[in-house]
């Protein structure tokens, strides 16, 4: 399927995902999550979910972290509309978050953070396929952030679903992920 195709059908079994079903999905990405060692790791970015779009609920991972790696700093990102770009930011308690355009929570200022200091990315997606490559919302922000982090830096796909075997329009620009988790399983992209 395309990429389009397949926007169009994940965004419409997503909304319709009951509370249960997404409360449960949530646990197990969290326990998929929480199977990781994340030592070594300074610096974490993870998105904040658009709830609306009944996206996998980060706010527990960044808890357990905060808790457990107290070290790892964790970043998030907002949105530039006028580039199309993503400002990166160090979670701090005294940072302010305000819902953009979209319903994404962001941060309205606070400590930058460059893409190059980043050691794990975990990137939202509406789908991905068993190579790597993700269907996000079509904006492609998340592709040009991707391509100006280290070649080393792991790139960790959040899905409600489990993958699809191929997407057939993947674009030269499109950068794969190294690794899917869902609710059920971890993929390990080879």
């Amino acid at each position: 399927m395309t990429k389009a195709e397949l926007r169009r059908n994940y965004k419409r079994k997503r909304s319709l995902l009951s509370e249960a079903q997404i409360s449960s999905f949530n646990a197990g990405i969290l326990n998929q999550l929480l199977q990781f060692d994340w030592s070594g790791n300074h610096y974490i970015h993870t998105f904040l979910p658009i709830v609306g779009q009944n996206e996998p609920d980060m706010w527990s991972f960044i808890t357990n972290i905060r808790v457990y790696y107290p070290d790892i700093h964790i970043v998030i990102s907002r949105s530039e509309l006028k580039d199309h770009a993503m400002k990166h930011f160090l979670l701090a308690d005294n940072v302010l978050l305000e819902e953009n355009v979209w319903g994404i929570v962001e941060p309205v200022d606070g400590e930058t953070v460059a893409e190059t200091l980043l050691d794990v990315v975990l990137v939202p997606l509406l789908i991905v396929d068993k190579a790597g490559n993700r269907v996000g919302y079509g904006k492609g922000f998340y592709d040009r952030f991707l391509a100006k982090c280290r070649p080393d830096c792991k790139k960790i796909g959040i899905s409600l679903f489990a993958p699809v075997e191929k997407i057939d329009d993947v674009d030269p620009l499109d950068i794969p992920l190294d690794i899917v988790v869902t609710p059920n399983l971890t993929y390990i992209i080879s």
